[in-house]
């Protein structure tokens, strides 16, 4: 890493004064759309409703890691379970085939310390998608587009030409089609990415999941899951995990949610393996965890103090994040009670 690229403590948060009012319109906003979804289609998450498998990994932390890479979770070296969580993004379940945002939700466990929310806790959430940018500057940007995109690609149309004029509706339509529609080999074989930053102790970063193995079935999007259960029968899936530490605020800004962090200033760094061991996700213990694993509540800031979300657009999540789970939990306990 070059003198003018090495990693920095010089990071910062920007909140708006007005910023606790706009995060619970939006909470509001994402609330309500998820109520008219669990009308059509039964309680769920807001976003990234189907689950395509529930898997169990480990964590595997190496030594002698760099000093600003060696912090929380990779301070020192160690074993850890997870589960894993795998997922298409949209607000309905909708064929693996369609264009999509895909998840790849980690619930590292058996760890130890101050919580990101106060207290101690026990777990460690990392939430990525394929993509590298939230593609949002802020929740306000997110909260005008997605009630559009819930009605469907001609209310969201006109909707943004409504918003941003015929030329700018446009423009962002394009700009989100080519997001949604973002080549995908499959969960064995796409990079993930946290896409917003987050503390690594003293430091900022942001990570990434970068997959060990190659290659790809063109028919494999007709079904995720079976694909995902296939590449588990012939072995395990290996990734390393990555992280790449803030700069400075010009080329690593922490609150703009669009902004993609260029390599060539800050390299990623390996600071741990993840891996996915041999497992039958349609076997009867399979299925279990899938049950298991759906019925959790993975969460950017179900964290350790030290690897707390940064930015608006987490501490929006945050709200959002809240409100979805007790939807959750209530759908869930009248159910128990019918």
């Amino acid at each position: 890493m070059t003198r003018t690229s090495a990693p920095s403590t010089d990071w910062s948060e920007s909140v708006a004064p007005d910023e606790a009012a706009g995060q619970e319109d939006f909470s509001r906003t994402i609330g309500q759309i998820s109520q008219r979804v669990d009308r059509r289609h039964g309680p769920g998450r807001a976003f990234h409703r189907k689950q395509i498998a529930g898997l169990r990994g480990r964590l595997t932390v190496p030594a002698h890691l760099p000093a600003a890479a060696a912090q929380g979770l990779f301070a020192a070296p160690g074993d850890y379970d997870v589960l894993v969580r795998l997922s298409n993004g949209a607000l309905t379940p909708q064929a693996d085939a369609l264009p999509d945002i895909r998840g790849f939700a980690l619930s590292v466990r058996g760890v130890s310390g101050p919580g990101a929310l106060g207290a101690t806790t026990d777990r460690q959430d990392f939430l990525l998608i394929n993509l590298p940018s939230f593609g949002f500057r802020d929740s306000a940007e997110f909260a005008q587009i997605v009630p559009l995109a819930a009605g469907g690609q001609a209310q969201l149309l006109a909707g943004l030409a409504k918003q941003r004029g015929p030329v700018g509706g446009l423009l962002e339509a394009t700009r989100l089609t080519r997001a949604l529609s973002r080549w995908f080999p499959g969960f064995g074989t796409a990079t993930f990415y946290s896409s917003a930053p987050m503390r690594w102790g003293a430091y900022a970063g942001k990570l990434r999941l970068l997959p060990q193995q190659h290659g790809w079935d063109p028919r494999a999007n007709r079904d995720w899951a079976a694909d995902v259960t296939r590449r588990l029968h012939a072995g395990p899936l290996v990734y390393a995990l990555q992280v790449q530490l803030f700069v400075d605020e010009q080329r690593t800004p922490i609150e703009d949610g669009r902004a993609v962090w260029s390599e060539a200033d800050s390299p990623w760094l390996t600071v741990g393996v993840l891996t996915l061991p041999q497992q039958d996700p349609t076997s009867p213990a399979g299925q279990q965890l899938a049950a298991e694993v759906a019925a959790d509540a993975f969460d950017p800031w179900a964290a350790l103090a030290e690897h707390r979300p940064l930015g608006e657009i987490m501490r929006a999540r945050k709200i959002a994040y809240y409100a979805s789970q007790q939807a959750r939990h209530a759908d869930s306990s009248a159910a128990d009670q019918s």
